[in-house]
């Protein structure tokens, strides 16, 4: 069993991304409303108040993500044993994948996911890991998925098998139908017939009366 977490060093490049992400807007805006109200002194004051609610909003949403990502790095595990994987993060619950469910993996730009038969993607794996880690999950669950779809083909007959039994009794079904078909029509053709030789009785009958 070992147990995999976020890279520390990755946390300090994703603070300097979060930093610029915020700053730069933030400095459009004050060079914005300078240049907006700089020609008019009667509202320097609103500027002034502009400039400080931007630089509080900005500063409390920057504050508020990083304080989440540290959250997640620290919180954060994906612990793989000869069972299958679990994964712990913060806000969310926890998963478990069994080992015999990996179907595949699908690699997006920021990591992979671990898709499974019964559910489809359930497990994203980040290029938050450390370097080495994420290839090392990478083949891990690639040789899974590869043993699992080794295995699979015995299954899919047993499933091919069931499919047939199914079609036979089907096809047996539709004979069945079909060959009744013929005894209504000559049920018809019969009642037909009754019906026109009681015509003909009824009109010999009203002849013989008459006469």
């Amino acid at each position: 069993m070992k147990t995999y977490q976020f890279d520390p060093e990755k946390l300090k490049k994703q603070t300097k991304i979060l930093a610029l992400m915020y700053s730069i807007p933030l400095v459009l805006m004050v060079v914005l409303v300078f240049f907006l109200y700089r020609d008019r002194p009667e509202m320097q004051n609103q500027a002034i108040i502009m400039v400080v609610l931007m630089v509080v909003f900005y500063g409390f949403m920057g504050f508020r993500r990083h304080k989440q990502n540290v959250q997640l790095w620290k919180e954060y595990s994906l612990t793989v044993d000869d069972e299958g994987v679990s994964q712990t993060q913060p806000n969310f619950p926890k998963v478990r994948v069994p080992k015999e469910e990996v179907k595949s993996i699908e690699v997006v730009k920021n990591g992979f996911y671990v898709q499974t038969y019964s559910q489809g993607r359930v497990l994203g794996i980040s290029k938050e890991l450390a370097d080495a880690d994420y290839e090392e999950l990478k083949q891990i669950f690639s040789k899974w998925a590869a043993e699992n779809e080794a295995n699979r083909p015995a299954e899919l007959e047993e499933d091919d098998d069931v499919a047939e039994v199914v079609d036979e009794a089907l096809v047996e079904e539709t004979e069945e139908t079909e060959a009744n078909e013929p005894e209504f029509v000559e049920t018809a053709e019969e009642l037909e017939e009754l019906a026109e030789s009681s015509t003909e009785e009824e009109e010999e009958e009203e002849s013989a009366d008459k006469s």
